[in-house]
């Protein structure tokens, strides 16, 4: 089962699409609503462009995994630097690194040294959970599987064993052959934050030009263009 879900993620590199996006804070406060065209590759790069209801552009955030640009068309104001683990933290008020919101959207949040299988366990559902452990032992991801191998649960692990973020995936639906979860949530305990993240339209591995992840050459110039096309 994990040679097949570790066979899935080298095959599944990129991705496009539109998704809702709703992120609350545990106290109730609202931190984000909307529609976003979302356009990512692995392992880090990625593209968020927040629509209003006409399909306008009303942000963009873009990283090509080293730098990244945000553009907020209401004040016109652009922004651009190095990437760093808390991009999207300040962004979108989410605590995920890029490469790991990279992972969780295509649905298959597996680094390319899968940690060592510790402890598996099937329950009355027959839903299969497996430890992962990392060289020293200990366990640092757990993943859940259901009856038909599909990934439901994952969850990463700090060393006293309690839980720093998990993402639950439902309903999957073919795209291009292969079972895509269009419904994913994702609980991050730095933030304490709830982000549910519903997709349509998702093209799996298209062709992606490298400067999909710039919104301008160099990281400067004028406002970014929207393509229509991709909406």
């Amino acid at each position: 089962m994990l040679e097949e879900w570790a066979e899935l993620a080298s095959q599944r590199q990129r991705l496009r699409g539109l998704a809702r996006l709703a992120v609350d804070g545990y106290d109730g406060s609202v931190h984000l609503r909307g529609k976003q065209l979302v356009v990512l590759e692995r392992p880090s790069r990625l593209r968020v462009e927040i629509l209003g209801f006409l399909n306008q552009s009303l942000a963009v955030i873009a990283t090509d995994g080293e730098r990244f640009e945000v553009y907020r068309a209401e004040d016109q104001s652009y922004e651009t630097g190095e990437v760093d683990e808390h991009l999207l933290w300040k962004e979108a008020r989410i605590d995920l690194s890029p490469g790991e919101a990279v992972a969780v959207l295509l649905g298959v949040p597996i680094s390319e040294s899968l940690p060592a299988p510790a402890n598996a366990v099937r329950d009355a559902d027959g839903r299969i959970r497996i430890d992962l452990a990392d060289s020293e032992g200990a366990v640092v991801q757990r993943v859940t599987f259901d009856p038909a191998g599909y990934l439901r649960v994952f969850e990463v692990l700090d060393a006293s064993g309690d839980v720093v973020w998990v993402a639950q995936f439902d309903a999957y639906r073919d795209v291009d052959g292969s079972a895509f979860a269009h419904s994913i949530e994702v609980d991050v305990r730095s933030g304490m934050t709830h982000a549910e993240i519903a997709f349509r339209n998702v093209e799996l591995n298209p062709d992606l030009p490298p400067e999909t992840f710039r919104l301008y050459p160099g990281g400067t110039g004028g406002p970014p263009s929207a393509d229509a096309d991709d909406r």
